[in-house]
């Protein structure tokens, strides 16, 4: 019996729920409206899972999984609750960033910058800003159609509007510039061409130890575009660090089954080939000049980095009989990092910026069982 991709535990499904429209007559880079030809193109498919990950989010926090006061304002679907394996998938991505971020600002107490790449309907500014937390700048980039609707939302709530001050919207209510926060619509394929330019224009400080983040971000770019990026950085950012969570395994049935179930939904990952494994992550940023770089698939993570009573809370929530499914799935995702130490300023920056490893004492059937392929090796280099 041919295997069957079960509903993913991450959000690839595009929803066909549209936000407020934008001004009447609006016009951006070609553009005929702010979400430019709805349903038609691969680049409208990928966008659209922005809404899907803002559902499976709000999911998961108001089951209790993890905290994030902002979510729910960025879904109408607020009460639809996702299976268990989304929700268990959204609690490893979202401790993965938590972790690392947090260490990054707890680095030293020099000013430091956040760069979210793909940013979506992404909340860490403001639960980071709510705890006092934020760095000394913060900036998102993302498509116009995308950070049109992410302002519409910041302008209707008082609460986010409030928590980030007093702020300036340009023409096309497409950016945000505040004191600390920044939204800038760009398409990414642009970012040495324009990107650039445009945060350097608010602030963006090449000197400062950065922190790049990408959820599912450089998995849907061609790969020639992501690697600039990655190339900028390296070359010109001396203090710098990404994290990224991405898929791997394209070639086994499962990921092939993946592969074709998202070209049906008009959606490709168009980076998964040139970067299908874990040492394949690593070699894409030391190959670029960046001095040190890790990955792990998220199993790994799951059972060796997350303390053993958090993990022990995030079992009790829900009842999770999907072991096996979760195992094959989160095989296939990876957390990737890389380290950029060229200014001998900052040298040690990153010495303690690492997951923590537990060796956790759970029964044996909470545990997947393992598979027998070399694939399933859950050794890391790290």
């Amino acid at each position: 019996m041919p295997y069957r991709l079960p509903q993913r535990f991450e959000d690839e499904q595009p929803k066909n729920v549209m936000p407020l429209g934008p001004p009447i007559g609006f016009h951006y880079q070609g553009y005929d409206t702010a979400y430019g030809s709805i349903g038609d193109s691969a680049e409208d498919a990928v966008r659209g899972t922005n809404d899907s990950a803002v559902e499976s989010r709000c999911s998961a926090v108001n089951l209790g999984y993890f905290k994030d006061d902002y979510v729910k304002f960025f879904t109408r679907r607020t009460n639809e609750r996702r299976p268990p394996i989304i929700n268990r998938g959204s609690y490893a991505r979202f401790m993965g960033f938590d972790i690392f971020i947090n260490k990054f600002l707890e680095a030293g107490d020099m000013n430091k910058q956040i760069v979210v790449l793909g940013a979506g309907s992404d909340t860490k500014y403001f639960n980071l800003k709510q705890e006092n937390k934020q760095p000394f700048k913060f900036f998102e980039i993302d498509f116009p159609q995308i950070t049109f609707k992410k302002i519409q939302t910041i302008k209707r709530n008082k609460q986010i509007s409030n928590l980030i001050g007093d702020y300036e919207i340009n023409n096309g209510n497409t950016e945000l510039y505040g004191k600390d926060y920044y939204i800038i619509s760009e398409d990414l394929k642009f970012f040495t061409t324009k990107v650039v330019e445009k945060l350097k224009q608010h602030g963006f400080d090449i000197n400062l130890p950065t922190m790049f983040l990408s959820e599912c971000v450089m998995i849907y770019m061609d790969p020639m575009d992501s690697d600039a990026i990655v190339k900028w950085i390296s070359d010109n950012v001396p203090t710098a660090m990404i994290l990224a969570y991405e898929q791997i395994l394209p070639n086994d049935a499962f990921g092939q089954m993946m592969i074709k179930n998202l070209k049906a939904r008009n959606i490709e990952l168009k980076g998964i080939d040139a970067y299908p494994d874990l040492e394949d992550q690593k070699k894409r940023y030391l190959s670029r000049g960046w001095d040190q770089a890790y990955a792990i698939n998220i199993n790994y993570f799951f059972n060796s980095h997350i303390d053993p009573s958090e993990y022990h809370r995030q079992m009790l929530i829900e009842i999770f009989d999907e072991i096996e499914e979760w195992k094959l799935i989160a095989q296939h995702y990876c957390f990737a990092w890389a380290f950029n130490t060229k200014n001998e300023v900052y040298k040690n920056i990153f010495n303690d910026i690492k997951f923590p490893t537990y060796s956790l004492s759970i029964p044996k059937n909470a545990l997947p069982k393992k598979m027998g392929s070399k694939d399933d090796n859950m050794d890391v280099d790290n």
